[in-house]
């Protein structure tokens, strides 16, 4: 029974308290294959790095607005207070991209994620996301109310109320504390590890004739010795690969049976990057510029699809509710909400969006004005915000007559 199982576990408090502690101090999970493996270890992983990164990388590069409702219409806030903070600037030393691609990889490599705000004179004023480790643990008081234990770097610990914590969760089971991700699938990742680790070994002192050299005499020690420094001096190594090997003494060389292709060493790390990307992260091959198969033009479009709304709009509508649950007010959630803006990821080709936009300008989806708005173009004047089809006739101005008329 290890020290943390034997330590009792505080009234209230999570049940996540345990590996978080494990977490701050550098600690991680044994698993089956050798590796340990904790949210640090992961990212040693060449495929769960990149899945972060892309993640990250992308939620990073979509703008996030305040929306107003205004009757039946919708428009940036522009001059709410909150706009700023979620679409420029969270914090003093942070962009808004850096902001949200931190929260994603805090989400995804822990599970939750955990801001201090920052209020004067009653509104937000800004948010300062705390590292790993500075929550400790999630207490739920009899009345449901949720207290946050901060251990500060400083050798502070502080306990502070719901109302002054952004808190964004990942999948969860008891409602106020998200679920480590690595700890689930950390047997599938100490896989992944373990195979670059075999690799990364095999090549590196491997001798790459693979052969196995005997002797037809017995060898003393001292001759044993230096027919083993040799051979290695002379073909081990990965720079020494597929040299000619010289023997004499009627020596021979027999190729060793099991190679990394025999013991299905390349499809055990095909089927880890596969089940790692698919099955955890929820994202296709070719988003890691890896598949199977060659992709067409339309194969990759669907692809692209896919990855936008199975990889990145459940994290997306995550971060849009707590922003309406943690950072507005019940007064500004009758008129404001979040909104990411993912349509550009959604895009085709220019030939593709010119005849989408057409269509929606002809059945008067859009106007022109709107269109132009969303390729970030200007408006070409107070024309351009009328719906009208391609047939319909121009309305005359009082006192015009309609051209070709008789005058």
């Amino acid at each position: 029974m290890s020290i943390m199982s034997r330590m009792a576990r505080p009234k209230a408090v999570s049940q996540e308290i345990e590996r978080l502690i494990r977490t701050t101090l550098g600690g991680g999970s044994s698993t089956t294959s050798g590796a340990t493996v904790s949210s640090e270890s992961a990212m040693r992983q060449a495929t769960v790095y990149s899945c972060v990164h892309i993640l990250s990388r992308v939620i990073g590069m979509l703008p996030c607005h305040i929306m107003e409702r205004k009757g039946k219409n919708r428009e940036p806030a522009r001059g709410f207070h909150l706009y700023e903070i979620c679409h420029d600037l969270p914090n003093d030393w942070m962009t808004s991209s850096e902001f949200w691609g931190m929260v994603i990889g805090h989400l995804v490599l822990r599970g939750n994620f955990f801001a201090l705000k920052q209020v004067s004179a009653g509104k937000l004023r800004g948010l300062i996301p705390f590292a790993p480790g500075i929550v400790t643990s999630v207490e739920q008081k009899e009345n449901y109310s949720l207290w946050y234990h901060l251990s500060l770097p400083n050798g502070e610990h502080r306990v502070v109320p719901r109302k002054d914590i952004m808190h964004i969760k990942g999948m969860t089971l008891n409602g106020y504390m998200g679920m480590n991700p690595i700890e689930y699938i950390r047997e599938s990742i100490g896989l992944g590890l373990a195979t670059e680790e075999f690799g990364a070994r095999y090549f590196g002192s491997g001798t790459h004739p693979s052969m196995i050299v005997e002797h037809p005499g017995k060898l003393s020690e001292n001759a044993h010795t230096n027919l083993k420094d040799s051979l290695g001096t002379a073909y081990s190594g990965l720079g020494k690969a597929h040299r000619m090997m010289l023997l004499e003494e009627g020596m021979k060389a027999s190729p060793i049976t099991i190679s990394p292709e025999d013991s299905q060493f390349l499809d055990t790390r095909r089927y880890q990057k596969s089940e790692i990307v698919d099955i955890f992260f929820g994202m296709p091959l070719t988003a890691m510029g890896t598949s199977d198969s060659t992709p067409t033009f339309a194969s990759a479009e669907q692809f692209s699809i896919g990855f936008v709304i199975y990889a990145l709009m459940p994290w997306i509508v995550n971060i849009e509710k707590a922003i309406y649950r943690d950072l507005l007010t019940p007064a500004d959630r009758v008129k404001y909400y979040a909104k990411f803006k993912a349509e550009g990821l959604l895009r085709g080709s220019f030939k593709e969006q010119m005849e989408s936009f057409a269509t929606a300008i002809d059945k008067e989806i859009f106007n022109p004005n709107e269109v132009r708005e969303m390729l970030d173009y200007n408006g070409y004047g107070p024309q351009g915000d009328e719906y009208r089809t391609r047939t319909s006739s121009v309305k005359e101005a009082p006192g015009e007559k309609a051209p070709g008329e008789d005058k």
